[in-house]
């Protein structure tokens, strides 16, 4: 158990999961979405744990220092290439699949772990921002998402930040005003899309 100690926070969520859920049958619905999210486990170069896999999304985190942005987006871009190339192997048989996509939400703070019977929860007010911040009004469907307070833990820590092209912003939430940074990612169908158009 670790208690009040720093670490991260990376939720990754399957987006469309709503609409997908109610036009397709259980039994089918539970086969795609274990083989997607098992397509996103088995890229998890950076050896988080996992708290929890709730409907749509995982959330993955792990104690420490915080990892470089480069590291956090690498990672991100893997998971969504194995994602992507599952779409792409259900699509013959599902098109329904064709409208999902993945973001993810990275935060750094204080938290708390803690067990029940088998299974290990999270506490602390970092889960509550990150949950929040996976309802946003950032203008794509594919992107990661990195907190300010996860930006000033790469200072502190004496990371550099190699990565500008992010786009910064802040919203307005219950729990107050919550500041990120989110890189947009083009899936491959857009790319071939611009290609195409070029």
């Amino acid at each position: 158990m670790t208690t009040n100690a720093k670490g991260i926070v990376f939720i990754v969520d399957i987006s469309g999961y709503s609409k997908f859920i109610n036009q397709i049958d259980a039994s089918n619905g539970i086969r795609i979405i274990s083989r997607l999210f098992h397509s996103i486990i088995d890229q998890n170069h950076l050896e988080f744990k996992i708290s929890e896999i709730e409907g749509d999304a995982i959330l993955f985190y792990r104690f420490g220092a915080p990892v470089s942005s480069k590291e956090i987006l690498s990672q991100f871009k893997a998971m969504l290439s194995s994602f992507e190339q599952q779409i792409k192997d259900l699509q013959t048989s599902y098109p329904i699949v064709s409208g999902l996509g993945l973001k993810a939400i990275v935060h750094y703070g204080k938290m708390s772990e803690y067990a029940i019977q088998n299974f290990y929860k999270l506490f602390g007010r970092i889960l509550v921002d990150a949950h929040r911040l996976l309802k946003n009004n950032i203008p794509e469907n594919t992107y990661v998402l990195i907190t300010k307070e996860y930006m000033d833990s790469l200072k502190e820590s004496g990371i550099k930040n190699t990565i500008s092209c992010g786009y910064q912003q802040c919203e307005l939430y219950d729990v107050g005003s919550l500041c990120y940074t989110y890189f947009p990612f083009k899936t491959e169908e857009q790319l071939s899309k611009n290609l195409k158009v070029a």
